[in-house]
């Protein structure tokens, strides 16, 4: 069995993410299975040189070690970075494309929100562009979704279902700047990494059934799925890169150590009563397993 950690170069980590470490490592631990560590530079616009060298050094930092996958900053090119892998997605699209499954798109995200039901939780696109027949290049390469409902069993949560076509319709593959979205990166990732087990953050589980649907419609076996709670701040809003959440960088060059960071994220995390020092061994035996 096979689980990732696949941080994404948009900022520093934060202590949300060591908790998902501790997560990732633990469940991995209870489970028999190795961890594989992969870098998500998909998103080229925010992706730096500097936040991938943090990485790194907060993973050893902190303790925590993966079994499989790239192994440092100084590894390139490597399969196990998204930056590198523009071929193998391609030909998974070429693969849908001669299937008629996906097609060019010319909406903007401004036009797309004027559409909007009233209420919906994320942008639902409607399919505006579905018949016109546009070319893929220069444009969004949308996937068509299936119009089932996708039922899966969380091991954390339990029974979900979702319908992803009443969620956001026709969800991207590729910006028309050429750029892989998340949800089609990281399925094709989990898909050649042998990937089975996928542990992350409440936050995205409202993508796990449109990934199941390409998982599918790949003709690949969804992996199981593990949905751990995430820290949130004082106004209730999970800790992320985008509101500049402190960083461990930031942690560690104030004098903190490895085991008050991960004893902060527990405590934080509400697993902890204190914000008693731990290492990650400790953390993981004492909370997680």
């Amino acid at each position: 069995m096979i689980t990732r950690f696949a941080p994404s170069l948009t900022g520093y980590l934060h202590l949300g993410h060591v908790l998902h470490m501790l997560y990732v490592w633990g469940i991995a631990r209870k489970r028999g299975a190795k961890v594989l560590f992969r870098i998500e530079d998909h998103d080229r616009s925010r992706a730096r040189p500097e936040y991938e060298t943090a990485v790194f050094q907060t993973l050893e930092w902190l303790g925590f070690f993966p079994d499989l996958g790239i192994s440092s900053a100084a590894e390139k090119p490597s399969e196990f970075r998204q930056s590198d892998g523009s071929e193998y997605y391609q030909s998974v699209l070429d693969h849908l494309e001669n299937r008629g499954l996906v097609y060019g798109c010319q909406c903007s995200r401004k036009q797309i929100a004027e559409t909007q039901p009233e209420g919906a939780g994320e942008l639902l696109y409607s399919g505006t562009c579905a018949e016109k027949g546009l070319p893929l290049e220069g444009n969004t390469v949308r996937f068509r979704t299936p119009g089932r409902q996708t039922g899966f069993e969380d091991l954390k949560l339990g029974r979900q279902c979702q319908i992803p076509w009443l969620q956001c319709g026709d969800f991207s593959l590729r910006d028309r700047q050429g750029q892989w979205t998340y949800q089609f990166a990281c399925v094709c990732d989990d898909i050649r990494h042998g990937v089975d087990l996928v542990i992350r953050g409440e936050d995205i589980l409202f993508s796990t059934a449109r990934q199941i649907q390409l998982f599918e419609t790949l003709d690949a076996a969804p992996p199981q799925y593990y949905h751990h709670p995430l820290i949130c701040d004082e106004t209730g809003r999970k800790l992320s890169k985008r509101q500049r959440s402190e960083s461990i960088t930031q942690l560690r060059e104030s004098g903190l150590s490895p085991e008050a960071v991960i004893g902060r994220a527990l405590h934080q995390s509400g697993l902890s009563p204190s914000d008693t020092p731990f290492t990650a061994e400790q953390a993981i035996h004492e909370y997680i397993i």
